[in-house]
């Protein structure tokens, strides 16, 4: 650590607790953290002004107030749950009535008794008939008092004046490590910023009752720091890449098979299928491994772009990698790469739990030899006992399905292969990276031709006999259906209906044209399913999310998700991506509890009205938040401190703090005077050297 005084900082929370609060300190750490540091970092939510009046007035109606009462009368609710201990007091010749909720007798006794003068606070307040209330006050103690003072977001079981107390504690623990400042002097000057303490003590003990986004110059400090930390741990990464072994052994490449390929397709590319084409292969020819990530929503081509990318990497002379999160999707890429590379002399080979004895040794020296040009794989992939000869470009399908370090170990594989990255619906997380400029990205916006906008339509379940009629139109046509549930089985703790039960319903309507397909199958009896699914056999697959991503049936053109409200946005979006994969209109039902949560109605109403990937995981990002950069959580609002990445109002003072920030942090790694940053990295990105090796 830099500063070694930064260690006061880096104590355990529990020397800010109170003795009268240690019970509850597992309650605290998991609302704050279990460092001093988490605590000072615990952003308020607001400020509140506490006024101290002797006489009662409407003017201080629903402010907070510290005012002296007579205890007069009690009235206990001895047999009843819900009313409240009510106590009337006086103040001069006015009447004020205390309510207490929730409290048991004993715990008024002593402090609110009949006679006795309490001084009070609370939030004031009048019913219709022009009575004065406050209701649960408390006892206004010596710490308590007038003024502005800092609000917090709460859980059950922590209180203000409990967070309140562990701040305090631990703004005395700030004043002590004397933390030197770290940006420079024109910044400072440029923005009016304070001084980092004196910033941190400013919004926790607010002089103005201003404190809305961040229009308060201390907050927007904070802030500043936190984005600093963020792009000064980009940059030092990058240039830890940058230092990496870098590809010397290239060799020109004929493009003769990408020609080939190119003129036999019974298509024409798009654009933007051309242009991300076009960017990989500039990437794949410099001598710095490439980490791009391909996005282009469901059915917009993306295969193709990889197949392109692969055949130029292999007329380079080197071998190629596609891991898969499913079998299913691992077989159907292998048909795809069949299909178009037939007549190469390409050879293509797939390792899945399914290859085992001979079969197997044989992939893995075929591969090793270098025999093997594309190797297609599932987590299979990872096996020590699989090595590559000259492993150059990884393609990763459905990037979301694998965590970094999964990634990381396919990478080992490699010198330093290049990393192509796909996906349909971006994840809060990769829409992150992208905004920071952490990662390059091709994107394919335009469908191919003749291909129609999916029609989603929500329902609630209650509706559920009216679909029965509109399959049989379906089945008429020839045309198939997806029937999608999010459990196999019945469960007592959860009230979601299983594939099962729904198969077992659909099948008195359609007998044998139904089938079922669910995680616990066995690889054969999936693979099964889904050829005669794919064959025409069967026209009703009842599935769990296995078919999420990838599998591609043309003449599917229906599907239907039940509690539509138990899945994300990501996941529904990519669930809706397995129809409209033709010229066929095709419709996408959404199945949903009219009981469910607010958030739930939000995901069903944006799948509604937008068809867009990219929009779907923008607004994916407003209700989830951004994740983790460099460590591996995807989702999850407490990557960012002291600012709001999805406010719109926030935005354009972000956008230009990451600007400015960006430029700092690239002249800082350049001119290597990192370490005179360590503190500001060790506040704000704590676990940045330990993640850092995930990076890549």
């Amino acid at each position: 650590m830099h500063n070694l005084s930064l260690e006061i900082l880096n104590t355990d929370i529990e020397t800010c607790i109170e003795p009268f609060y240690k019970k509850r300190s597992s309650l605290i750490k998991n609302l704050i953290g279990n460092k001093v540091l988490d605590a000072l970092l615990y952003i308020p939510t607001g400020v509140v002004e506490t006024l101290e009046i002797s006489n009662l007035s409407k003017d201080f109606v629903d402010k907070n107030i510290i005012i002296t009462v007579k205890i007069e009368f009690i009235e206990y609710a001895f047999f009843s749950k819900t009313r409240p201990i009510t106590v009337t007091c006086s103040v001069g010749n006015a009447r004020i009535e205390l309510l207490f909720f929730n409290y048991k007798p004993c715990y008024l006794k002593g402090t609110f008794d009949v006679g006795k003068t309490v001084k009070i606070v609370g939030k004031l307040s009048v019913t219709s008939s022009g009575l004065y209330q406050i209701i649960n006050p408390k006892k206004a103690t010596f710490k308590i008092k007038s003024g502005l003072s800092s609000t917090y977001a709460l859980r059950t079981g922590v209180t203000q004046d409990f967070v309140c107390s562990v701040i305090n504690n631990s703004l005395t623990k700030l004043c002590n490590a004397n933390i030197p400042e770290w940006l420079p002097q024109e910044i400072l000057d440029k923005y009016g910023f304070y001084s980092f303490c004196g910033s941190l003590i400013a919004i926790h003990k607010p002089q103005t009752p201003d404190f809305s986004l961040l229009n308060n110059i201390y907050r927007q400090r904070l802030c500043f720091d936190e984005i600093f930390a963020e792009q000064l741990a980009i940059q030092i990464s990058k240039a830890q890449q940058m230092k990496r072994i870098q590809i010397t052994d290239m060799q020109k490449p004929s493009c003769e098979l990408v020609k080939q390929l190119i003129a036999n397709l019974p298509f024409k590319l798009t654009g933007e299928q051309l242009k991300a084409y076009n960017e990989i292969v500039t990437d794949i020819s410099k001598t710095t491994p490439m980490h791009r990530l391909l996005q282009g929503d469901v059915g917009s081509g993306k295969t193709i772009v990889a197949i392109l990318a692969m055949l130029r990497t292999i007329e380079m002379g080197y071998q190629c990698a596609i891991l898969a999160p499913t079998e299913i999707l691992a077989r159907q890429h292998l048909k795809s790469l069949q299909k178009y590379l037939d007549g190469t002399g390409v050879e293509i080979s797939i390792i899945t739990a399914n290859e085992k004895g001979r079969i197997r040794k044989q992939i893995l020296e075929h591969v090793s030899t270098g025999i093997t040009k594309i190797l297609v794989g599932t987590h299979a992939i990872f096996n020590d006992k699989l090595v590559f000869k000259n492993l150059r470009l990884i393609i990763v399908d459905e990037q979301h399905r694998f965590g970094v370090g999964q990634r990381l170990a396919l990478i080992d594989k490699g010198n330093n292969p290049h990393i192509l990255s796909m996906t349909a619906t971006p994840i809060p997380r990769t829409t992150i990276m992208s905004m920071y400029g952490d990662i390059d990205t091709s994107s394919i916006t335009q469908k191919p031709v003749g291909r129609k906008e999916i029609i989603t339509k929500a329902i609630t379940i209650d509706r559920i006999a009216t679909l029965i009629d509109a399959i049989r139109r379906i089945l008429d046509k020839n045309q198939k259906v997806y029937w999608i549930c999010p459990l196999i089985e019945d469960s007592e703790k959860l009230d979601y209906t299983c594939v099962v039960e729904r198969f077992d319903y659909l099948f008195e309507h359609f007998g044998n044209e139904v089938d079922m397909l669910h995680g616990k199958m066995s690889v054969g009896e999936k693979q099964d399913v889904f050829d005669k699914f794919i064959s025409g056999k069967t026209h009703i697959l009842v599935s769990t999310t296995v078919i999420e991503v990838g599998i591609d049936v043309p003449d599917a053109t229906v599907i239907i998700i039940e509690n539509a409200e138990k899945f994300g946005l990501a996941q529904l979006h990519q669930l809706r991506g397995r129809v409209g994969r033709s010229d066929l209109q095709s419709y996408c039902m959404l199945l949903y509890d009219k009981s469910c949560s607010n958030i739930a109605k939000q995901r069903i109403r944006i799948m509604t009205q937008i068809s867009d990937g990219f929009t779907v995981a923008e607004e994916d990002l407003k209700l989830r938040g951004g994740g983790e950069i460099y460590g591996t959580k995807q989702s999850g609002r407490k990557q960012y401190k002291t600012f709001n990445i999805t406010s719109a109002m926030e935005q354009e003072l972000i956008n230009e703090y990451i600007i400015t920030a960006n430029k700092i942090a690239k002249l800082v790694v350049q001119n290597g005077s990192v370490k005179l940053y360590e503190d500001c990295l060790h506040i704000f990105k704590p676990n940045f050297r330990e993640n850092l090796k995930l990076s890549f």
